[in-house]
């Protein structure tokens, strides 16, 4: 995992590597006891030292970085899908992590929101340069965002470019 091999690491080298790493879940996964600040604000105060006027500002320039100022004291049953998921997104990036992993972004979204949340994925990876590892079954999002993509076709992993895999018979 960003070159760690993590196979022998112990339960503390390990979680040194788990906070390099942002989950955006499936249906956001966000605490519904929580504000949706106190949701984002959470990997700030778990794994860093920042001070909570320091935690407030990155809340706030996430949130509204995912097009969702002036969310903070909503919870997240207040919010619709797509609202929801982009609340999620900002607290999987708000540490900064080096690899983003995304399960199913795209589930369940209208299509403007795939659309926008596509956009957020892509200009998330342009502007901090991480690693995004999409498991998608939206097939047209997953051809415009990648510059890798793995199919898996008959129980073989099939990987190439979006170029690469649309000329391919598989």
């Amino acid at each position: 995992v960003a070159e760690d091999d993590v196979t022998g690491l112990s339960e503390r080298h390990l979680f040194r590597v788990r906070a390099r790493i942002g989950m955006l879940f499936q249906h956001g996964a966000l605490l519904d006891s929580m504000s949706i600040f106190e949701n984002v604000a959470l990997p700030l105060r778990e794994h860093t030292e920042l001070s909570e006027r320091d935690i407030a500002a990155e809340v706030a320039r996430r949130l509204s970085a995912v097009g969702l100022p002036d969310t903070e004291k909503l919870m997240p049953r207040q919010l619709s899908g797509g609202m929801l998921r982009r609340a999620a997104l900002a607290r999987a990036t708000v540490s900064d992590p080096e690899i983003v992993l995304c399960d199913e972004a795209f589930s369940g979204l209208d299509p403007l929101n795939v659309r926008r949340i596509e956009k957020l994925l892509v200009e998330l990876n342009e502007r901090l340069g991480n690693t995004l590892l999409v498991t998608s079954h939206h097939i047209p999002s997953s051809l415009r965002m990648a510059d890798q993509l793995t199919f898996l076709v008959a129980g073989e992993a099939v990987t190439g470019s979006p170029a690469d895999l649309q000329r391919s018979a598989d």
